[in-house]
């Protein structure tokens, strides 16, 4: 799970082009609606699944439909938060899908 979460963090760096510590950040609270990395960490770590955006710490370019649709269902929330925290660039579903390295063929195809 951590390896995809590490993937992610460094694509929206290179996507962006930030440093890796406000990727880490921005993943948090964008993707998982944590208030910060440690907390993100201190979730991971823990035996509970207290939010459920964490599953999508697992997702990577061979990820079953569930997963996906998951992600899709949660779309609008995550690009609400990018858009609130990234002022001067427009963030897309094509960009989120980007960032945990899926095909946006296969996106499409496996949430309809």
């Amino acid at each position: 799970m951590c390896t995809n979460k590490i993937y992610s963090i460094k694509r929206l760096s290179k996507k962006l082009s930030i440093s890796l510590g406000q990727s880490q950040e921005m993943l948090s609270y964008v993707v998982y609606g944590c208030d910060s990395y440690g907390q993100l960490m201190s979730l991971v770590k823990s035996d509970l699944l207290e939010n459920l955006n964490l599953i999508l710490a697992i997702l990577h370019s061979k990820a079953e439909g569930c997963l996906l649709k998951f992600l899709n269902t949660d779309m609008n929330n995550i690009l609400s938060r990018f858009n609130e925290r990234v002022k001067n660039i427009k963030i897309n579903e094509n960009t989120v899908v980007e960032i945990f390295g899926i095909e946006l063929t296969d996106f499409k195809r496996k949430t309809k």
